[in-house]
């Protein structure tokens, strides 16, 4: 499969701003006509809430189901509307942003960022896990998967709008509206969908997101995880010592009808002690860690700026310069951090 262009966020958005309706889409609708069309719109609402009570009809739905499913026909009706309404400010607004970012120096933006990320990244300790997990699990193939899914779901409402619209026995009805029951109005719009999607599409587009976000969730399980296990591990082994040393020095402090708190006080303290020496040894790891990748960042962003500038004429492939500047920033990080703990 081909990648996607470089320019399909900002062109992408710019064509869906310029639908000023969600349904409007398809060859040869004016905006002007499908603004004016409420009629239309409460046609299409009524079919919604339609195939919503011939899904409740169905055998073997539990009856609570008959229930959400029939007051869920309304609550669709507006959900369609307000979307309608809101995607081309949205779509409007991701253009202005994108056509901003495509002016600004990416190279001195790199820059800082890494700068950031090399000073500030261990403050962020659960942000920064999540997008490294993010980026190394396929985040670069979340773009290509939202526009394959995108692709369906507009696929889907051009199909719906001309198939509400035919009229196959000329008798000036809509074929849609003199459907028998609602189960054919439902298998009518479910055959149109199955006709119209590319599963095989969908299913690697929703594949890559899973795979993406799943990476995310289970980067973050597994790290903290280790951090709660080391937590406990410290706690328990901590126990027996402070026992020896608290209990009578408590046992001095406390009345004696309140002995029976004592061994309670000593445990709870310990889980707190060895939780705040976990997440220490976490954020000193977690700030190496990125530190290192920002420092790095920064340098050959920043070398690379200079390069299109015109300032030196050394490139990171043929240079350890880079290396030499991000381990640089990388100890002097370091340094900031032992200050701090002492």
């Amino acid at each position: 499969k081909k990648s996607p262009p470089t320019s399909f966020p900002l062109t992408f958005c710019q064509e869906m701003s310029s639908r000023k309706s969600f349904g409007s889409v398809g060859p040869g609708s004016p905006m002007a006509e499908h603004r004016s069309l409420t009629a239309s719109q409460k046609r299409e609402a009524a079919r919604v809430e339609r195939i919503c009570n011939a899904l409740a009809e169905r055998e073997g739905v539990p009856p609570w189901t008959k229930s959400l499913l029939v007051q869920l026909g309304p609550l669709l009706t507006t959900l369609l509307a307000f979307i309608d309404a809101s995607t081309p400010v949205v779509m409007s607004a991701i253009a202005a942003a994108v056509a901003i970012w495509n002016t600004l120096p990416k190279q001195a933006i790199t820059a800082l960022y890494g700068l950031v990320l090399c000073f500030f990244g261990g403050h962020y300790t659960v942000t920064l896990a999540a997008v490294e997990a993010f980026r190394v699990s396929g985040g670069e193939r979340v773009t290509q998967c939202i526009r394959d899914i995108w692709t369906d779901i507009t696929n889907v409402r051009i199909a719906n709008a001309a198939d509400n619209k035919k009229d196959d026995d000329h008798d000036g009805k809509l074929d849609v509206d003199q459907l028998s029951s609602d189960k054919a109005l439902l298998s009518r719009k479910i055959g149109l969908v199955l006709r119209t999607v590319d599963p095989d599409r969908v299913i690697q587009a929703l594949g890559g997101l899973a795979q993406a976000f799943a990476g995310v969730l289970a980067t973050l399980k597994v790290q903290f995880a280790r951090t709660v296990a080391l937590a406990v591990s410290i706690s328990d082994n901590l126990r027996k010592p402070a026992g020896v040393l608290l209990t009578p020095v408590l046992a001095a402090l406390i009345p004696p009808e309140y002995h029976h708190w004592v061994s309670p006080i000593i445990s709870i303290a310990c889980k707190v002690v060895g939780m705040w020496v976990a997440w220490l040894l976490a954020r000193i790891i977690a700030t190496c860690h990125a530190s290192m990748i920002g420092g790095l960042m920064a340098a050959r962003a920043a070398m690379g700026l200079a390069n299109q500038m015109g300032w030196v004429k050394v490139t990171v492939e043929d240079s350890m310069l880079d290396e030499a500047a991000g381990w640089t920033l990388c100890v002097v990080r370091g340094v900031f951090v032992c200050c701090a703990i002492v």
